[in-house]
């Protein structure tokens, strides 16, 4: 990822938001795809709402139980407000247990703008800034697990790869437990589901807080819950128009936007996300988690 976002001309905070997230991503969307295809839609939603409550709880508390997390005035005015919204937006519009093709093309087609305001505004960043910011990138990105990996398209490719065949085998073997444990996808899809594909985000973003880089845990965070809201659930409803339960209205969705808002509270009251708030985050998951196997078990 790094030498494309130096042909990009990019900086760091536009790779966390937009190539690493959207990368990490693309397990949440095979695997959505794939359950959906084969009439498992609870396990494909369930990838997608409990991946955002994942990325609040899990990685960026405990990213910041590591180290506090700093953040920008700027990751607040474009990113965190933004992700409320659109949390809130995916909100009103289960509101009907609809989720239309119209309403998939239009959370894909605003994800559009976004994604160009976040390239324009990074590019117009400083040079000697960009390059400070890469390396640290080069940092996070290192598998300490097996020596030095150099940054390259061959090791690009080949991760994209390995992450497409993973996701198969992945998605396959969530509908054979859904088959063999006769536990509801629902359930299956908020928690092994959502955990699964998030693996990567929460270990490159505790990696780069380990390494210094304390930003890129929010900012992928931030990055990975649009991506997903909008682009995810997007293709999967212009795949196959979404019927909901009353379910999810009463408790998933909303909890979904109460983790979002209380994040983007953390980030508002001070320029850093303590330890205390992010082993809040992390209880406010284990909560939910817990309620998720009650309800439904």
């Amino acid at each position: 990822m790094v030498p494309v976002a130096k042909h990009l001309g990019t900086s760091h905070v536009a790779i966390a938001l937009i190539l690493v997230s959207i990368m990490v991503s693309l397990p949440e969307i095979i695997v959505s795809i794939y359950a959906t295809f084969l009439g498992h839609i609870e396990i494909s939603m369930g990838v997608i709402i409990g991946s955002v409550i994942v990325n609040i709880g899990l990685m960026t508390g405990l990213s910041a139980l590591i180290k506090p997390l700093k953040i920008s005035r700027r990751l607040i005015l474009r990113d965190g407000i933004f992700a409320v919204c659109i949390a809130i937006m995916v909100l009103v519009l289960s509101a009907d247990l609809q989720i239309t093709r119209a309403e998939g093309a239009a959370f894909i087609l605003i994800f559009i703008p976004y994604l160009i305001n976040v390239w324009e505004q990074e590019k117009n960043e400083q040079k000697a800034q960009k390059r400070k910011e890469l390396q640290e990138v080069e940092r996070e990105l290192q598998l300490d697990l097996f020596g030095k990996v150099k940054a390259g398209y061959l090791t690009f490719s080949i991760g994209i790869a390995t992450l497409l065949v993973g996701s198969y085998l992945f998605s396959w073997a969530l509908i054979d437990i859904s088959h063999k444990s006769g536990i509801s996808d629902l359930l299956i899809g908020l928690t092994l589901g959502a955990i699964g594909p998030s693996i990567p985000n929460i270990v490159s973003a505790v990696q780069g807080t380990i390494k210094g880089i304390e930003y890129a845990a929010v900012s992928e965070t931030l990055g990975s819950d649009i991506f997903t809201l909008l682009v995810t659930l997007g293709i999967l409803s212009m795949i196959r128009p979404i019927s909901l339960t009353t379910q999810w209205m009463r408790f998933d969705i909303p909890v979904m936007v109460g983790m979002s808002v209380l994040l983007l509270y953390f980030m508002i009251r001070k320029p850093f996300i303590s330890r205390l708030e992010g082993l809040l985050l992390l209880l406010s998951y284990i909560g939910v988690l817990i309620a998720n196997i009650f309800i439904h078990l």
